[in-house]
């Protein structure tokens, strides 16, 4: 038996599946690339980070962690056991494995490096070269290769554990594959290829098929990590958006700094692009309302979470009549629910978009700090912006955060349900000089 939800929830499921119905009914029309992509791409908020999109690299304290003695005694203790049974031995993984642990801990992330790759090399010869067991060694490289700033080795240890996960025709786990389409958008950030073109669509896709396939075999609880991270793709792709891949509406801040080259002299993955760009807005509402209209979504928290997805997509794309319907469904939610820290939270006062860092190219502190103050209307527009640059070399910086914040869209403040005004806004942000972008994309 699946468990009933909230009389609200019931509610919203009732005008969701109108909502779908229309889907169903209406091809998706031509949509308008956003302008708010400067937001996370050129500054962000001051302190503000999303770990679980764009983690950082944990730096060792060598003075706060063991000697490295039980290292060296490992070592000689791995030495004992190869003489004995060889240099593959089966039983050198562990013991390998641990010592690869004792260096990181220890700061020695090269050696540590040395050590999980001849654990792994080991247990492929034992067990081949596609056994799950390696998936915690591969894991745990990642963190040596986030160290090292190697993000070529990190991403083709990606690609390698990605492939493991689909081994033997198997589903992967939703948060694992998650996982892996989370590092494509970071590698997409980072600047890994030549052309964006490839990794994107193919990121996109291979996402679509998991998410296809989950539909009718995983609870919603399982699915919601695929949805949330086809969303995260979907910002990058209408970011890219190039004008002739949506409405033939003649608006010149739509059409600054995009190529204007015929599709026929696209390649095969800019064409491919520029098909998904024209579903794009389409798709994420329909991914969204989909999920939340799921009769198996038995956490309201969850239902609500998805909901304000769906409303900051909307006035992320412009939809704003439609977004602030949204807010006022979720907030008339959250306090059906006795959910008034999430109201707090998410509606107390207005937020910048998107907010999940799709588009972070520094989770780190780089950049040069600029004021700003203004005030944010109840349609979530930036208005009256005044910014200053605490160094008055970095001027330039300030009039650049200014004209950001005039194209970012704001989630409103709510009070009593309703969207309304919110003035006198300080805030200081980071913006994203280039220095700290090479930073970020050098090994």
């Amino acid at each position: 038996m699946r468990q009933e939800g909230s009389a609200v929830g019931r509610e919203w499921i009732g005008v969701l599946c109108g909502v779908l119905m229309l889907l169903g009914a209406v091809p998706f029309a031509a949509v308008n690339a956003s302008p708010g992509a400067s937001y996370g791409h050129d500054f962000i908020r001051a302190g503000k980070s999303w770990p679980e999109e764009a983690p950082v690299a944990h730096s060792v304290d060598v003075n706060a962690v063991t000697s490295p003695e039980p290292a060296a005694l490992q070592r000689q203790r791995l030495d004992a056991l190869e003489t004995q049974q060889g240099p593959y031995a089966p039983g050198l993984t562990e013991p390998l494995a641990d010592l690869g642990r004792s260096l990181s801990r220890s700061g020695d992330i090269v050696g540590a490096a040395r050590a999980y790759n001849r654990a792994l090399h080991v247990l492929r010869v034992n067990e081949g070269l596609y056994s799950d067991n390696q998936l915690p060694l591969i894991r745990e490289l990642f963190s040596v290769h986030r160290s090292l700033g190697d993000w070529r080795a990190l991403d083709a240890r990606y690609d390698y554990y990605f492939r493991l996960l689909g081994g033997a025709g198997e589903q992967p786990d939703a948060r694992a594959a998650a996982e892996y389409f989370r590092w494509q958008r970071e590698a997409l950030r980072r600047g890994l290829d030549a052309s964006d073109h490839r990794r994107l669509v193919q990121l996109y896709e291979r996402n679509e098929q998991l998410l296809n396939a989950a539909r009718d075999t995983s609870p919603a609880e399982q699915r919601w990590p695929l949805v949330d991270s086809q969303l995260r793709n979907l910002y990058l792709i209408q970011a890219q958006a190039r004008p002739e891949a949506f409405s033939t509406r003649s608006d010149s801040a739509l059409n600054f700094g995009f190529r204007q080259e015929p599709l026929q002299e696209l390649d095969i993955y800019e064409q491919r692009l520029a098909t998904i760009q024209r579903l794009a807005e389409g798709r994420g509402t329909e991914l969204l309302v989909e999920f939340i209209a799921a009769q198996d979504v038995r956490d309201e928290t969850l239902r609500a979470r998805a909901w304000l997805a769906l409303a900051d997509w909307r006035q992320w794309n412009g939809a704003q009549g439609d977004a602030l319907e949204d807010y006022r469904a979720v907030a008339a939610h959250l306090r059906a629910t006795g959910q008034q820290a999430l109201l707090e939270e998410w509606f107390g006062s207005p937020v910048e978009l998107p907010d999940n860092g799709a588009f972070l190219r520094d989770p780190g502190e780089g950049g040069v700090l600029v004021s700003a103050r203004f005030s944010i209307n109840e349609r979530g527009v930036a208005r009256d912006v005044e910014t200053e640059a605490y160094d008055e070399a970095d001027k330039g910086f300030a009039m650049r955060l200014y004209r950001g914040l005039l194209r970012t869209r704001f989630r409103p403040r709510l009070e009593d349900g309703a969207p309304i005004a919110s003035t006198g806004v300080e805030r200081t942000y980071r913006y994203l000089d280039p220095e700290a972008i090479r930073r970020f994309r050098s090994p």
